[in-house]
């Protein structure tokens, strides 16, 4: 027979609070079963699933800074302008690794503010072109500075030059097998949780262009105009925000439970049922 475990919710709010409790870690100890309440599986299960996106946006600001120092930190200048570029233009990888110095810097050697660019796949498959419009924030031009300081360049070379060519004095771009691999490693290395791919990277300007805007409808419109999606929900599920809208509305709701409802993630002792 189960037991009712009483809980005082004023105490454990206020452990909270003080940073006492790691909510994350109740919540497993919650999935947690007794050893012993159910038996290994004999036999293998199959069970049919369509195929998962294979890149998803990094959602927690913490971890993009912790990329971006692990990188400086090694001397990898080149990968960390990939990364902060590429995070903040939003770009596809293949018109990514086609940037060359010059559409950022002018003759002067000063940055420009805005610089357009014809997405290859906008170009294969719209009939009227349009060039995209790329605005170069603080964050990019640190990053291509510091990469500068570092490495000598000429204004017609690749940003993202592949470094097996540089003895030879080839001006090549990485391939996109080269930029995914880079990626993979530092999700590894950082245990990230997040599955990394080349397509993490404009996720990302996309998912944090939301959130900054508090989910305005203004700005999932802008981005479905910019990425050329049919639809805003294919915009949202592109980022990942309908997954986890779908995923909250599951974990809320607790129908049967003492806990009916959980508002804005906490626990509400208002919502609580009375004890008999």
């Amino acid at each position: 027979m189960a037991t009712i475990i009483s809980i005082d919710f004023n105490a454990l709010r206020a452990c909270r609070e003080q940073g006492f409790i790691n909510p994350q870690k109740v919540e497993s100890s919650r999935r947690q079963l007794e050893y012993g309440m159910i038996q290994p599986a004999e036999e293998q299960v199959h069970i049919e699933i369509a195929n998962e996106h294979t890149a998803e946006p990094i959602k927690n600001i913490e971890d993009i800074d912790r990329i971006s120092e692990y990188l400086i930190s090694n001397e990898r200048y080149r990968d960390n302008m990939l990364f902060i570029v590429g995070i903040n233009f939003g770009l596809r990888i293949s018109d990514l690794l086609q940037l060359r110095f010059t559409q950022l810097i002018n003759d002067d050697f000063s940055f420009k503010t805005t610089f357009p660019i014809l997405e290859k796949k906008t170009r294969n498959t719209r009939k009227v072109q349009r060039n995209r419009y790329i605005s170069i924030n603080d964050a990019v031009m640190d990053a291509v500075t510091l990469y500068l300081q570092h490495t000598q360049c000429k204004l017609d070379d690749y940003l993202f030059r592949s470094e097996s060519n540089r003895g030879s004095n080839q001006n090549k771009p990485m391939s996109r097998m080269s930029a995914d691999r880079i990626l993979k490693e530092i999700a590894e290395t950082l245990c990230l949780e997040n599955k990394m791919a080349t397509h993490s990277l404009r996720k990302t300007f996309a998912y944090h262009q939301m959130v900054m805007s508090n989910n305005d409808p203004r700005k999932l419109l802008l981005l479905q105009k910019m990425f050329g999606h049919s639809s805003a929900a294919q915009t949202l599920d592109y980022i990942g925000i309908t997954g986890e809208e779908i995923e909250d509305a599951y974990m809320k709701l607790n129908l049967g439970s003492r806990r009916h409802y959980l508002i804005d993630s906490n626990i509400e002792e208002s919502m609580m049922l009375p004890v008999s």
